[in-house]
C-alpha cells in the first residue's frame, strides 16, 4: 500500500554530521577567546607606569600607553572597594608581573594588591589605580573629578596625591 504525502507536510531535514556541530562550537569558542584577547588591553602582562602632562591637570600618572590612571576617593589605603558594576565602569589597572616605573613615576610608591576577581591591581602612593571606560586613548581625562559609586575619582600626581584640579564633570581630552 502506498502512502500519500500531503503538500502541507513539512519537508524532511537531513541531520548534519556530528562533526559540524562540534566544529561550530569550537569555532565559536576560538572566536570568543580571540576577541577577548584582541580587546583586553587592560591586562597586557607586566605594567609600567610613567607620567604625562595632561592639559588642565599638569603631570599625572599614566600607563605605558599614555592612558590616565585614577584613584577612587572611597578606597582605604592599599585596598580596593570597586567591584562588579563599579569595576565595569572603572576597570582596575592590573599587572601579571612586577610593575615598573619610568619617567616621573616613582618606583618606591608603586606596589600591587590582590584582587579576588583577577590579576594583581596596581597601587601608587597607597591608592589602588583604575582606568575610566570613557577614556578611549592616550591623554584622555574624562574621568577627572567625576563622582560615581559614592565618591569622586581623580587622576594621581607623581607624588602619589590626588590631582584635585580639573572639571567636576570630567576632564579634558587631548
Amino acid at each position: 500500500m502506498a502512502v500519500a504525502v500531503a503538500a502541507t507536510d513539512p519537508p524532511r531535514v537531513r541531520a548534519a554530521p556530528a562533526w559540524r556541530g562540534w566544529s561550530a562550537v569550537a569555532l565559536g569558542g576560538l572566536l570568543a577567546t580571540g576577541c577577548a584577547f584582541a580587546t583586553n588591553t587592560r591586562h597586557p602582562g607586566r605594567r609600567h607606569l610613567s607620567t604625562a602632562s595632561a592639559r588642565g591637570l599638569g603631570q599625572i600618572i599614566v600607563d605605558g600607553g599614555g592612558r590616565t590612571l585614577y584613584l577612587f576617593a572611597a578606597d582605604p589605603p592599599n585596598r580596593s572597594t570597586c567591584f562588579g558594576a563599579c569595576a565595569s565602569v572603572w576597570p582596575p589597572a592590573t599587572t601579571q608581573g612586577p610593575p615598573g616605573a619610568t619617567g616621573g613615576a616613582q618606583a618606591d610608591l608603586l606596589t600591587t594588591i590582590a584582587r579576588p576577581d583577577g590579576p594583581r591591581q596596581l597601587v601608587y602612593g597607597g591608592h589602588p589605580l583604575y582606568y575610566y571606560q570613557a577614556d578611549t586613548g592616550r591623554g584622555d581625562t574624562r574621568g577627572q573629578g567625576i563622582t560615581q559609586f559614592g565618591a569622586p575619582w581623580f587622576a594621581v600626581t607623581p607624588q602619589g596625591q590626588i590631582q584635585a584640579t580639573g572639571s567636576a564633570y570630567g576632564g579634558v581630552q587631548h
